[in-house]
């Protein structure tokens, strides 16, 4: 007599009784716009765990390095445009993040990392912190010394660590002035001031289209203009500031980019012809660093494109968590992860711009700004449930 193989029913496993280890799988979830959603579904019981703050904010830090890339800001006349990138039911609408903001601001858009944007007015000598998912925003008026009257001051910038933890530049006019300097400002909450003004002297220009990258402990920034180059260093440990050359033998433009390389030491990119150099700044036997050629991308031959004499590549923005780069050929635009070499062709593009990427976590209960009501956890989920209906 034979017996009967058991259905995939009968050996599916019941779920666990217990609520600290049923939270335990639910924080393996992937940190995707609609999987807190759909999970909530199955039961009140489920509803009821993933609408409590407490798991939502141990859901955030469980996938603090893997927050997904929900899209790009695109600084437009003044206003944020949020372009977003995953495809349905984790697309989220363009009008949900983004931002309009006043024109007599004359605002200056900054960067954005860990789910906040950084936002300088000009006219109101402020910064203003925003959280696009929560809708939060947090403003500190600038330093004394950053408004300065010297008709010499020509570019102003800055970068975004956590809420609340701001740096700020400004340059001296690199072509007016016989010795420029940058300067830097940094505000931490828990201090609730600024700090002295940190100095060093620059060689050439800010680069305002590439926004500060972090590598380590320390910010950098790109210095291009006047046939001269450079990166300008913020260490957080130190609280110093410096400037130093980029590769020798490295054809630096406008379209470089700097770069968080695998093993979290300094890298740039620079574009020749069909082709992506990444170059890394690596110890000597000397004791100092060194620049050396890591790896050349042929992007021809990966995107299997045929270049012709109209062609170019257009560096547009960089992922530092993600080690993605974000490049357009011939009006289309793709993400390269540098270290695998994998693509994702995301759409067209037919004016020249910088895309800033955003990373986040559309559907937590709590931001770096302040905590969020479960009140405000409900609304959240409300929007993804618009976002996968529309």
């Amino acid at each position: 007599m034979r017996r009967r193989r058991p259905s995939s029913r009968a050996l599916a496993a019941p779920l666990p009784d217990n609520d600290d280890l049923l939270c335990e799988i639910l924080l393996r979830l992937p940190p995707l716009p609609s999987s807190l959603l759909r999970a909530s579904l199955v039961s009140k019981r489920w509803l009821r765990i993933l609408s409590d703050p407490q798991f939502l904010r141990r859901f955030r830090a469980f996938h603090h390095r893997r927050a997904p890339l929900l899209g790009f800001f695109i600084d437009v006349f003044g206003n944020l445009h949020f372009t977003p990138t995953l495809d349905p039911p984790d697309r989220i609408p363009s009008a949900r993040l983004s931002l309009a903001l006043p024109r007599d601001d004359r605002p200056i858009f900054l960067g954005c990392r860990h789910g906040l944007v950084l936002i300088l007015s000009q006219t109101h000598l402020e910064i203003t912190v925003w959280d696009p998912v929560a809708g939060d925003q947090r403003c500190v008026s600038l330093p004394p010394g950053f408004n300065s009257q010297d008709p010499r001051l020509a570019v102003c910038g800055g970068a975004l660590l956590e809420s609340f933890k701001v740096v700020v530049l400004r340059t001296d006019d690199v072509l007016l002035d016989a010795d420029p300097h940058a300067f830097a400002f940094l505000y931490e909450s828990k201090a609730g001031v600024w700090s002295n003004i940190i100095s060093t002297f620059i060689r050439a220009p800010l680069w305002l289209f590439r926004p500060s990258i972090l590598v380590g402990n320390s910010l950098y920034w790109l210095l291009l203009g006047y046939g001269k180059s450079g990166i300008l260093k913020f260490d957080l440990d130190r609280k110093n500031l410096t400037a130093f050359d980029t590769p020798p033998d490295a054809q630096v433009s406008n379209q470089s980019q700097i770069l968080r390389m695998e093993d979290t030491s300094l890298g740039l990119a620079t574009v020749t012809g069909f082709n992506i150099q990444l170059w890394a700044k690596k110890p000597n036997s000397e004791g100092g660093n060194k620049w050396m050629l890591h790896k050349t991308i042929n992007l021809d031959k990966l995107l299997s494109l045929r270049p012709t004499d109209t062609s170019w590549i257009v560096i547009h923005g960089y992922d530092e968590d993600g080690d993605a780069i974000f490049v357009s050929a011939d009006e289309q635009v793709f993400m390269i992860k540098l270290k695998s070499q994998q693509f994702k062709s995301l759409f067209k593009c037919h004016i020249i711009t910088d895309y800033h990427p955003f990373t986040s976590f559309y559907a937590t209960g709590t931001n770096s700004v302040s905590p969020v009501s479960c009140c405000k956890i409900s609304m959240c989920l409300n929007l993804i449930a618009g976002t996968i209906v529309h």
